[in-house]
């Protein structure tokens, strides 16, 4: 119960942040800055830091501090899924919504109904554009 009140209420902060990215309301640099105070919070390091890692280190760093690993889970999620959605290239957007997927799995089945649905709807998005991009 304490973990999915932790993670809808940061749903409710990304998706105000993810809304901005999705209407151009805002600037590559506000989204870092958004993002880096997000990560700051959740997770005690900024993004720019998590993102040059390989995503297997960042999960290892998240179990290593054994606390709220589901959620920093759910965060590295979303902070690669908005990567990738403003990607300059092809490659990045891939490298980012791999990234985005492999962070969704990781706390996938570990919350309950309501975030469950999010993941879900944020894993099918990122399949039929996998499955776009094969076409």
């Amino acid at each position: 119960m304490i973990r999915n009140d932790y993670i809808l209420q940061m749903i409710q902060q990304i998706g105000v942040l993810v809304a901005r990215i999705m209407n151009k309301d805002i600037s590559r640099e506000a989204m870092s800055d958004e993002f880096n105070g997000l990560a700051g919070q959740w997770i005690g390091l900024p993004v720019n830091i998590l993102l040059s890692l390989p995503k297997e280190h960042v999960y290892e760093l998240f179990e290593d501090s054994d606390r709220m690993v589901v959620e920093k889970s759910y965060l590295m999620a979303e902070i690669s899924h908005a990567h990738g959605v403003v990607a300059e290239s092809e490659e990045e957007k891939v490298d980012f919504f791999t990234s985005a997927m492999f962070f969704y799995r990781k706390c996938s089945g570990l919350v309950d109904e309501p975030v469950q649905k999010e993941i879900d709807e944020r894993m099918n998005e990122l399949t039929i554009a996998f499955n776009n991009k094969a076409e």
